[in-house]
Parts: structure tokens; C-alpha cells; sequence
């Protein structure tokens, strides 16, 4: 059996306003969809979480998500399951549960919108 190397992918857009509306008028659902780690990160240098800035950073991690849980193939994924970190040069790698994963991840905002790449390669049977 020949094993050969098969590209995951999954790209997500989010309203940044839409979700900022939808936090804003649930309370919880921050805490629902992003682990303790990543609330710090989003408010890193006394960002606050309903600041410009604050928005789209919560709006590109959720994007990022949703395209993880596309790229594993796996919708039912509970949120706090993939969590984005920032490594120390800034770019942002994916944990999934708690561990460190293989899953490439490129992150962007502008003009209301967020968005996630996420790329993964696995081996599968050919």
C-alpha cells in the first residue's frame, strides 16, 4: 500500500460587527466560544474586548474555529476544543485539545471582516 500525503483545508469569513452584536447580547458566549487563554490574548496591551481592535481579534479566532473544524472534517467540534495561540513572533498556531497541533493557520481583518486559513496535511491510503 502506497501512503501519500492528502491536504486538509478549511476557510471561514466572520462579520466582525455581527459577531461583536451577538457577544454584546448574550452574556457567556464569550466565555462559550473562547478559552480563558485566548480572551487574554484578544486583550493583550489593555485591549478591550469591545474596542475595534478587540473585535477583529475575536472575529479572526472565531473564523479560525470554524475553518479548523472544517479542515478535520469534524462540524461538531466543541469550540473550546481548537484554541489559537500566538507564538512568540506573533503568528498564530492551533491547539487541539489542550496539545499543540500539525494544523497551519494565517489569520487576517480588514473593513469589518475576518477571516482563517487553516492547512493540514495528512496521510491517507491511496
Amino acid at each position: 500500500m502506497i501512503v501519500a500525503p492528502r491536504v486538509r483545508t478549511g476557510c471561514d469569513v466572520v462579520d466582525v460587527a455581527r459577531l461583536a452584536a451577538a457577544i454584546a447580547r448574550r452574556p457567556g458566549l464569550l466565555q462559550r466560544l473562547f478559552t480563558d487563554h485566548e480572551i487574554a490574548e484578544c486583550c493583550r496591551g489593555e485591549v478591550a474586548v469591545d474596542s475595534e481592535v478587540g473585535r477583529a481579534r475575536f472575529a479572526a479566532r472565531f473564523a479560525a474555529k470554524e475553518a479548523a473544524r472544517k479542515a478535520l472534517g469534524d462540524l461538531r467540534l466543541p469550540f473550546h476544543a481548537v484554541e489559537v495561540r500566538s507564538r512568540p513572533d506573533g503568528a498564530p498556531e492551533l491547539w487541539l485539545h489542550g496539545e499543540p497541533s500539525e494544523l497551519s493557520c494565517s489569520l487576517s481583518h480588514d473593513a469589518g471582516i475576518a477571516m482563517a486559513l487553516v492547512v493540514g496535511v495528512e496521510l491517507a491510503p491511496t
